[in-house]
């Protein structure tokens, strides 16, 4: 702290971690690269031709692939090839648009544009998130950092790459300062205009005059907000109505150009907020996978999860913009080995959920929250084949409906046919009285993906914020239930909790109480399987695309000591060691020369 205090916010705080000197570290070489692989050779020399162009995050990726393929997908040399020759032009194919004099023909790739709704703004398919490279969580930290070139590195490629719609929120630490000065900066050099790119912040309802002076502060010398959104509600309310008067006062004075919401709530909240025809447009989940706390949740027309949402803001041309679809819906940067294997080789499974979204549903927009420029690697390959469908030249339809067809064929083999054709109908959200708070649902969902695609990781990651979330059973409902976090809303199961009254519509109220428990044993605060464990109950891991820890650090709700720590000293204690360290460099520079052998 005497530190912080004396020297400012740590220059290495973002630099990863460190090898002491004289120290080497070696790691264990992909056994694709192997002297006795039968394909090591086919696979070094398309690897060659492009390795120059390929950046450091490339290597390590396409690496990670391919071995996954060669050791659990049993490829052999021919789809080695074949995968290998994917996976390297995906990671090299757009560097020529960010060039100064890009030709005509890679100019026909940027990202496609579609009409977000009334607005009329024209609408990049691909929205550059903003909460996963920031600096901190904290608001003090500096923007002398890394990190901020960072953020202005992961601009400049979207602007090139034609993804010129920023958002961001309040509640994204420093995100919201750090984006806005980043795009100020190349306004004032002259590299943009203002008009070039569209920009979207998110406020919660809560003291919101407060909340906007703080966001206005960072965020008038762009002029003005493209898209402001009132941010992760779920009730319609006096406040809300309230909010929704100072955004008009906002649009007259024109600080603000078009209002609409964000939210993480059950469906029948997010069908009613649509139907209140205050909105312009709506930042929501629905993916392949669920609709995250949508799931499970009665959508009012007989149905579950959010589809009819989207389905319905779309009849009243609202903007339909689609939250995390790589993280929140699925951690698909990180897939299980059964996900992978359904997915196959020939579309990676960041591809599939982006093309589904795009394609199946139909948002005008889905959110990719950057760490670096180089994870738009597997976006601009998805947004690629989407210009090849206009042009003709592709049937991405067909290649979709196949990777469906096997996802589902898997999860009606697990689940059997009346549960997965019924099994997360009938149930009241967690706002439910009869549920006292439990995410029914929402634990189903979690049920269906792990035991159905083996989604540990994710279904951990999602589990553990009903988990922790705060209960005191002895205050009444009515006290309990206005504080259910609106962006994380419901809690794991009780025992104590008599549920008759909540399952009382569903075709099986005692399978539904077996699952549920089951659920909770497996994915608990205090239950962890480790490796071995996950492989005996056929979770098995796949790959991680990761190639460093992301500037904030992975956070979640148990780190929120380690994020104090960490603003507290700058930077120095904590959180620490994310960001492209030794590490990351000496293993990228082992695979080079295996590669180059």
């Amino acid at each position: 702290i005497t530190s912080y205090a004396f020297n400012g916010w740590s220059k290495k705080s973002f630099t990863g971690d460190r090898i002491p000197d004289g120290e080497e570290v070696s790691f264990p070489l992909p056994s694709f690269l192997s002297s006795d692989s039968p394909v090591a050779g086919v696979v070094k020399e398309i690897i060659a031709e492009k390795v120059e162009k390929l950046s450091d995050e490339a290597v390590l990726k396409i690496c990670r692939q391919l071995e996954f393929w060669y050791t659990d997908g049993e490829l052999d040399e021919v789809g080695m090839k074949s995968l290998a020759e994917y996976l390297v032009e995906q990671s090299t194919w757009y560097q020529g648009l960010m060039g100064k004099s890009p030709s005509e023909d890679l100019i026909a790739y940027k990202v496609p544009k579609r009409r977000f709704g009334k607005t009329e703004l024209q609408m990049p398919i691909v929205t550059c998130g903003g909460m996963r490279f920031q600096c901190t969580w904290s608001r003090s930290a500096m923007l002398n950092s890394s990190a901020q070139e960072n953020i202005k590195n992961c601009i400049r490629h979207c602007l090139a790459l034609g993804i010129n719609h920023f958002e961001t929120a309040r509640m994204y630490g420093t995100s919201e300062y750090q984006v806005v000065e980043a795009l100020y900066e190349l306004i004032q050099s002259g590299e943009i205009k203002r008009e070039d790119f569209i920009f979207q912040t998110k406020l919660v309802p809560a003291n919101f005059k407060k909340g906007w002076e703080q966001s206005w502060a960072n965020c008038k010398k762009l002029g003005y907000i493209d898209l402001l959104s009132i941010h992760a509600i779920s009730d319609i309310n006096d406040n809300l109505f309230k909010v929704l008067e100072i955004c008009e006062t906002l649009k007259a004075e024109s600080k603000i150009r078009h209002v609409g919401f964000s939210t993480h709530g059950c469906s029948e909240q997010i069908m009613a907020l649509i139907n209140t025809e205050k909105f312009e447009y709506v930042n929501l989940h629905e993916h392949f996978f669920g609709s995250y706390h949508g799931s499970g949740t009665p959508d009012t027309l007989g149905n579950e999860g959010n589809l009819a949402c989207v389905k319905r803001a779309k009849e009243l041309d609202m903007g339909v913009f689609q939250i995390s679809p790589i993280d929140k819906g699925g951690k698909v940067f990180a897939p299980s080995k059964d996900l992978a294997l359904l997915v196959g080789s020939e579309m990676t499974p960041i591809g599939f959920v982006l093309l589904y979204a795009w394609k199946k549903i139909g948002f005008d927009t889905t959110s990719v929250g950057l760490g670096r420029p180089s994870d738009l690697d597997e976006v601009m390959w998805a947004s690629k084949l989407m210009s090849l469908e206009s042009q003709g030249k592709i049937d991405l339809d067909k290649m979709l409906d196949s990777v469906v067809d096997r996802l589902n064929a898997r999860a009606e083999e697990v689940q059997g046919k009346e549960w997965y054709s019924k099994g997360l109908l009938n149930l009241p959200s967690m706002f439910d009285k009869s549920t006292d708070g439990i995410a029914l649902g929402h634990t189903l969902w979690l049920h269906n993906l792990l035991t159905s695609y083996g989604m540990y990781e994710f279904c951990k990651d999602r589990y553990l914020g009903l988990d922790l979330a705060k209960w005191n059973k002895k205050k009444s409902w009515e006290e309990n239930e206005k504080n259910i976090p609106r962006g994380n809303p419901g809690r794991a199961y009780d025992g104590s909790t008599d549920l008759t009254e909540a399952l009382k519509n569903h075709y099986d109220p005692e399978l539904v109480l077996k699952k549920i428990k089951e659920t909770h044993e497996w994915l608990k605060v205090d239950k962890d399987f480790d490796d071995m464990e996950l492989e005996k109950m056929n979770w098995k891991k796949g790959y991680n695309l990761t190639p460093w820890t992301q500037m904030p650090g992975e956070i979640d709700s148990r780190a929120v000591k380690k994020v104090i720590v960490q603003c507290a000293t700058g930077g120095r204690l904590g959180i620490s060691k994310t960001g492209p360290g030794d590490s990351f460099r000496a293993e990228v520079t082992q695979l080079r020369e295996a590669l180059n052998s």
